[in-house]
């Protein structure tokens, strides 16, 4: 901020929504102020509702996870924690979630969010697939499942909700994707190479933000 100078034009946003375009009139070590010049809506924010269900990975792997994941357009993030979680302990994710919020903060800045991306309390896997709301496009992409490309799945989304749900590192077991299925979560495959559970979780943001005009 100190190598701005007044006259200097600025976008500050208030997580709204709205971006306001700002002339700087006074710059100092203690604050600065400006003239609001016209606002519009913030045009680093989605249309598209997407939620993911990322399953609770070690180290810095789910801090990456947020910041890329805000970086690319993820409204919501829910850890999520699977029958294959190496981490699951939920105080110690609780303790984490400061942090977590700051890197979500300082990611939405950056890449010019209007909102910032909410973060989920952790949850158990079996209780996040049975509390999505009704009327969300529900998708899991799992190496077993055979299915359908999640492009031609894409094509028949005809809602602006979508909860991608991503395993953790060993993947989700049969039982989990059993259970998903029947809550109504369409199946699908990535491609023919087995991704990493941080990889994974970022690729399918970027197909299905891309996918549903959101990259234009």
């Amino acid at each position: 901020m100190l190598r701005l100078r007044p006259g200097d034009e600025i976008i500050v946003l208030d997580n709204s929504g709205i971006e306001w375009q700002v002339r700087l009139t006074e710059v100092g070590k203690k604050g600065v102020q400006g003239q609001i010049e016209a606002q519009r809506q913030a045009q680093g924010e989605p249309r598209v509702h997407l939620n993911l269900y990322q399953g609770v990975l070690k180290g810095q792997k789910f801090e990456w996870v947020l910041q890329k994941g805000t970086e690319l357009g993820v409204s919501t993030f829910t850890p999520t924690l699977c029958q294959r979680s190496v981490v699951r302990d939920l105080d110690a994710l609780a303790k984490k979630e400061t942090r977590w919020r700051q890197i979500i903060r300082e990611a939405a800045e950056q890449s010019g969010r209007g909102k910032l991306p909410q973060l989920g309390q952790a949850q158990s896997f079996e209780t996040a697939i049975r509390q999505v709301q009704s009327g969300t496009f529900m998708i899991m992409p799992w190496e077993e499942a055979g299915g359908e490309p999640l492009k031609q799945v894409l094509s028949r989304v005809e809602t602006g909700n979508i909860a991608l749900f991503i395993g953790p590192e060993g993947g989700f077991t049969a039982d989990e994707a059993r259970l998903a299925g029947e809550a109504g979560a369409k199946l699908v495959a990535l491609g023919p190479r087995i991704l990493r559970a941080e990889t994974a979780g970022l690729a399918a943001c970027a197909a299905i933000l891309y996918e549903l005009d959101e990259w234009r």
